[in-house]
């Protein structure tokens, strides 16, 4: 036989040519199928499927096969770390949406409680009953200021300690309010000479920062300090010809009308808003009405608790509870009661006012 032969075969896709050449122990393929012009030695006792071929052009294929590798592997981190992301800022995102159902869920908690006890009966005078510390707790977004305009008062009627100061003469608490300045100069005058009288005696502490209803509530800190004070009013209760002061429980001070009224932002002269409800609403009689507060500011709005008498709610129905302050038709809300100066958690969602019940 000789040692060098050709053979041809016939395949589906191309002819393959094979020259074989028979040597000791190794076979050298000429292999032509791929149109490359490789050539390839393979141990002839061996499969070729088996053992690698040695080829020149192995080193940079492989080399080609390692770089594909890497690259393919960075790929699949890029994609790996992009997903990690997607799924972090879906989580922060599900967070957040479930901080702000809690802080809503607990508002609304606040303000259903807030209007419970302010539906609750009164209780009686000298009641022992501590408040409980819920019921003292302000709330979050509750501003600390030592003026009584910047905000509503939050209280317990039950504390026997928080007392008020009442005009016998005028239950409106207006002439209270208006010199409530001069009132103070002069318990302030009396305080101080009591303690200068006893320089080794107990102390007193009040605080007088908060108004209800137009009268100007005073919490004492101890029973010492609620008789040290009932002593200081009673000194000065005749001081004025038109009024006559007394201290009483915070829970005696009469409900007075009132109406919640929401003007343009920027509004801080009360005299200047008095006056220019009365030039614009000659129909509504406001003589004796007073600014008892301004409250929060919504939006392009801001509302303001005026003290009002009983002699307007007629004509105020008449006018469809709205006045005219500049170029605003203002809508006001009616206060009858304690129960209709509950707070609600729509107050929030209305531009220009809240919507009132008409009696």
């Amino acid at each position: 036989m000789s040692s060098i032969w050709p053979k041809t075969e016939d395949s589906f896709s191309y002819n393959e040519n094979i020259k074989a050449g028979k040597f000791e122990d190794v076979i050298v393929i000429d292999d032509n199928d791929r149109g490359d012009s490789l050539w390839r030695r393979r141990v002839k006792s061996e499969p070729p499927e088996d053992k690698p071929c040695l080829s020149p052009q192995d080193a940079n294929q492989k080399r080609a096969v390692k770089e594909g590798k890497e690259m393919s592997r960075r790929a699949r981190a890029r994609v790996r770390a992009k997903k990690i992301r997607k799924a972090e800022a879906r989580a922060a995102k599900s967070m957040a949406s479930r901080n702000a159902g809690k802080k809503a869920k607990k508002l609304k908690k606040q303000n259903q409680a807030e209007l419970k006890n302010a539906s609750e009966p009164k209780k009686a005078k000298g009641s022992q009953k501590a408040s409980t510390p819920k019921m003292e707790k302000k709330p979050n977004n509750a501003k600390s200021s030592s003026s009584p305009k910047a905000g509503k008062p939050i209280m317990a009627t039950s504390d026997n300690l928080t007392m008020a100061l009442v005009d016998e003469l005028h239950e409106d608490g207006r002439l209270l309010n208006e010199r409530w300045q001069e009132i103070e100069a002069q318990l302030a005058y009396v305080v101080t000479d009591r303690l200068m009288a006893m320089p080794r005696g107990p102390v007193p502490s009040f605080d007088s920062s908060e108004v209800i209803r137009g009268h100007r509530v005073i919490q004492c800190e101890d029973g010492f300090s609620k008789v040290f004070l009932a002593n200081c009013v009673a000194t000065i209760s005749n001081t004025w010809d038109d009024m006559r002061i007394k201290l009483v429980h915070v829970s005696d001070v009469p409900f007075m009308p009132q109406v919640r009224i929401w003007l343009p932002t920027g509004q801080t002269d009360y005299s200047r808003i008095m006056a220019c409800l009365r030039a614009q609403n000659l129909d509504v009689d406001m003589s004796d009405w007073s600014v008892l507060r301004a409250e929060e500011v919504i939006e392009t709005s801001q509302s303001f608790l005026l003290l009002i008498n009983r002699r307007c709610i007629p004509q105020l129905n008449a006018a469809d509870y709205k006045l005219r302050y500049g170029i605003r038709m203002a809508q006001i809300q009616l206060i009858l009661s304690e129960a209709d100066d509950s707070p609600s958690q729509f107050d929030n969602y209305h531009q220009f006012c809240r919507f009132q019940n008409k009696p």
